[in-house]
């Protein structure tokens, strides 16, 4: 299969069709002419490129290779190639065809047709712009080296067509080969170098400048005829790339018209969609403004209320300042009736103590009292005993004295008989005094034992009285360390109990503090939401008013977009 075959017979030409590609670019006859003559491509250059068919085909291959070479060696087209169907030799046989095709082409309607189809296959490939673009460079270095060496070679046919001409005219004349010499610039060093008279004839400068002035020409014209083989070949890639270009246009414009259809669609949508919740919004927006002026007001009464519960709050913590300091001096009061309690426990202690000794006391001395008693029933007894004694002793006295009358009634008055009758009255009047005084003294020993007896019994009843007074106080006593003790643990829970108390008034006055802090951080934010309410209110309003403007610009888009979209369906794209 020769590479002309192959050219544009890629898998991707299904996915798009020519023809309407050609039309939407609007690549018509009038236009191609308009092009062409735009940029000067006429049947000269077409024939110039015709002449060129040999050139591209000798040198198709290194051509397509050189270039694949450039292209395969960066990351970026290395990307591009590797998502074409074709595999890279069949891509080359495509170059190689895309070459040939340069030089043997008709350059009517269907030849760029065809290259509005490769623009596309580029396009779908996503090639960049700049990367197709880019690849003419790559093209022009390949093509011009090789045109360089055959405008180099038509020049040195020209100058070899130019000395056959000279050696003809050359052999009707003896010095002809001189001339020639002369003509091209050989030999004039040696012609400078002479004399003025020696430098020859004004015949001879005259033929050697009309030489030089031909062979120039001729060199001239041989350039300029491989230039403007350049020139056709550039004419026409210039076209090549023109068509090219306008199918990447065709294809963002058929994106931005598919942009457009969905904006279009979008904005009918929207329109649709919006209109209800803008005016929903514009009627919220109201009731916001509304109720955000509302919440202002609130929030100022808020802020006083807030600014005058801060002050009682204040109030509340000189008061629980006062209540702490209360507090500190009821524990340290509390604290003196502990010990106080403490105290008096301990001397209750001490004075039940003291009633027991006093009891042990009472105790002996109702001993010594019972056996002082004992001891004056003794006397009584003795004194009994005497008195008894005493009443015999009289009797006795009263017997011995009428015993001795009668001794001397009946044996008259004798000397010896008066002496012991003397005797016996002396005796008895002495035991009569006796007795007498013994009575009188067992009379005065029994009213002091009677005396004794009463006292006695008048100390066993105060023993007695003291001994349940002293009771009574030690039941007393033990009650009230009772009640000490009671008002010890009392005292006790009281100072723990104030302990607590004076805690949690210090913790009150804390908290007061930190609440009154607070209701000052709040009252200075109810002040800053009131001004942000009022600001909310005058967005609101604001919003209220965008509102409407957004939903005018709404209907001002559809109406524009829809214009739009009718306004952008010309015969082709621009």
């Amino acid at each position: 299969m020769q590479p002309e075959e192959t050219f544009g017979n890629g898998g991707l030409n299904g996915t798009f069709d020519v023809d309407d590609l050609v039309d939407r670019i609007g690549l018509d006859d009038g236009e191609l002419a308009w092009r062409k003559e735009f940029i000067g491509f006429d049947s000269a250059d077409e024939r110039r490129l015709a002449d060129l068919e040999p050139l591209l085909r000798d040198n198709r291959e290194a051509i397509a290779d050189d270039f694949y070479d450039n292209v395969l060696q960066y990351d970026r087209t290395q990307e591009i190639v590797g998502r074409s169907p074709k595999r890279t030799d069949a891509l080359k046989q495509t170059q190689q065809a895309y070459l040939v095709s340069l030089a043997t082409g008709s350059y009517d309607q269907d030849f760029f047709a065809n290259r509005a189809r490769i623009g596309k296959l580029h396009e779908l490939l996503d090639m960049p712009l700049h990367h197709y673009v880019g690849q003419y460079g790559v093209y022009y270095e390949l093509l011009l080296s090789r045109l360089n060496e055959r405008v180099q070679q038509q020049v040195v046919d020209a100058i070899i067509e130019w000395v056959d001409e000279r050696e003809a005219e050359a052999e009707d004349s003896t010095d002809g080969l001189g001339r020639f010499v002369s003509a091209l610039g050989f030999g004039r060093r040696d012609a400078d170098t002479k004399t003025g008279a020696e430098s020859g004839d004004t015949g001879d400068d005259a033929a050697r400048t009309v030489l030089e002035e031909s062979f120039e020409t001729t060199v001239r014209d041989a350039i300029d005829d491989g230039m403007l083989d350049v020139l056709s070949l550039l004419r026409l890639l210039n076209l090549d790339m023109q068509i090219a270009v306008d199918t990447y246009v065709d294809a963002d414009a058929q994106r931005l018209e598919d942009e457009i259809e969905r904006r279009a669609a979008l904005a009918r949508e929207v329109e649709s969609d919006v209109q209800a919740p803008l005016a929903d919004l514009h009627t919220a927006g109201e009731t916001v403004a509304k109720r955000a002026e509302s919440i202002s007001d609130q929030t100022e009464t808020q802020a006083t209320h807030i600014t005058s519960a801060a002050q009682e709050i204040n109030d509340v913590s000189d008061a629980a300042d006062e209540i702490a300091h209360a507090a500190d001096e009821a524990r340290t009061e509390s604290a003196r009736t502990e010990r106080l309690a403490a105290d008096g426990v301990d001397a209750a202690d001490d004075a039940l103590d003291e009633l027991g000794a006093i009891e042990d006391a009472t105790d002996r001395v109702v001993t010594d009292i019972d056996a002082l008693a004992d001891r004056i029933e003794e006397i009584d007894d003795i004194v009994d005993r005497l008195d008894d004694l005493t009443q015999r002793t009289s009797v006795l006295a009263t017997n011995a004295k009428i015993e001795s009358s009668r001794a001397m009634g009946e044996s008259g008055a004798g000397a010896g008989t008066r002496n012991g009758s003397e005797t016996m009255d002396i005796i008895a009047s002495e035991v009569r005094t006796f007795a007498q005084q013994t009575k009188a003294d067992l009379a005065d020993i029994a009213r002091a034992a009677e005396a004794i007896r009463e006292d006695t019994a008048a100390a066993v009843a105060t023993a007695d009285e003291t001994v349940e007074r002293v009771e009574t106080g030690t039941d007393r006593v033990r009650r009230t360390i009772d009640s000490l003790e009671e008002i010890h643990e009392s005292a006790q829970t009281t100072t723990a109990r104030m302990d607590k108390v004076a805690a949690a008034a210090d913790q009150q006055v804390d908290g007061v503090e930190s609440t009154a802090q607070t209701l000052s951080d709040l009252s200075e934010s109810a002040d800053d939401v009131a001004s942000s309410a009022a600001s909310v209110a005058a967005a609101s309003e604001e919003q209220t008013a965008s509102l409407r403007a957004v939903r005018d610009s709404v209907d001002q888009l559809t109406d524009e977009v829809e214009t739009g979209i009718d306004a952008n369906q010309p015969d082709r794209p621009v």
